[in-house]
């Protein structure tokens, strides 16, 4: 980084000169440590969804069993691929000084990720039957499966908006927002699950759908938390709108398209 980038720094910025100057090694193994426990509790989520309809009996058991595979590929292309190519994207700006463009990522990598959910939400929601009996669901097995996994895929862009935010407040070095966000909300889903598919106090009894209906709230509320801290200028990388361009998206998908 030369010097004229150096000066274009926020002085007080700490997290972001650790960043660039502190050791590697102690730099790595401070943020990866965050980073996996956040993968681990969002993965995590969909098992324990699978033990609590599990008591619905093995229909129920078998058709969610289909389902979690899909969900878990979803969430590792939101998280894992595309969300390597965001954070990569907005650390590489930083490092270089180029505040004006870690706005722009932030915009673009929100809304690529949208519109990646919608597309994908679309097609799975299409083909949802054929491909859960494809994937050996049947009867009422497959009549679960589609329950569960349609109300997941109408609301999927929530899952992709939060961990598009999520990647970019990483790509600032800032990772105990994003894993406490989503490790609070893994945490929440152990009490509302069952609320949601056995109907205990205000909440309605829906059976399989509860379970779906607690993961969407969870998205939601993830989505909506994090968006809020990268609207409130908390983050090096703020969201704010503005008009859309080809070169933001080519730096993200140079290294997450081809993940993806």
């Amino acid at each position: 980084m030369n010097q004229a980038n150096a000066a274009a720094l926020p002085a007080a910025n700490a997290r972001l000169r650790s960043m660039l100057e502190a050791p590697i090694v102690p730099t790595l193994a401070r943020m990866s440590w965050s980073n996996m426990l956040m993968m681990l509790a969002q993965s995590s989520t969909g098992l324990i969804e699978t033990w609590f309809l599990a008591k619905l009996g093995t229909n129920v058991l078998a058709g969610v069993a289909v389902v979690v595979p899909v969900l878990m590929l979803m969430q590792n292309m939101s998280q894992g691929a595309m969300g390597g190519g965001i954070s990569s994207a907005v650390a590489r700006a930083l490092g270089a000084g180029n505040t004006e463009l870690v706005g722009k990522l932030a915009r673009h990598a929100l809304t690529m990720n949208v519109m990646i959910g919608v597309a994908l939400s679309i097609l799975l929601c299409l083909g949802a039957r054929p491909l859960f009996s494809l994937l050996g669901a049947h009867g009422a097995a497959l009549d679960a499966a589609c329950t569960y996994g349609r109300v997941l895929f109408v609301f999927l862009p929530l899952m992709w908006a939060m961990n598009a935010l999520a990647s970019v407040i990483r790509g600032t070095g800032n990772m105990v927002v994003p894993g406490l966000v989503i490790c609070v909300g893994a945490l929440l889903m152990i009490p509302l699950s069952p609320c949601l598919i056995f109907g205990y106090g205000p909440f309605p009894e829906l059976g399989v759908a509860g379970g779906a209906w607690a993961l969407v709230i969870y998205y939601g509320a993830g989505m909506l938390t994090l968006g809020w801290y990268c609207l409130s200028g908390r983050s090096a990388a703020r969201l704010s709108a503005g008009p859309l361009h080809w070169a933001p998206m080519r730096s993200i998908l140079v290294v997450g398209g081809w993940r993806v």
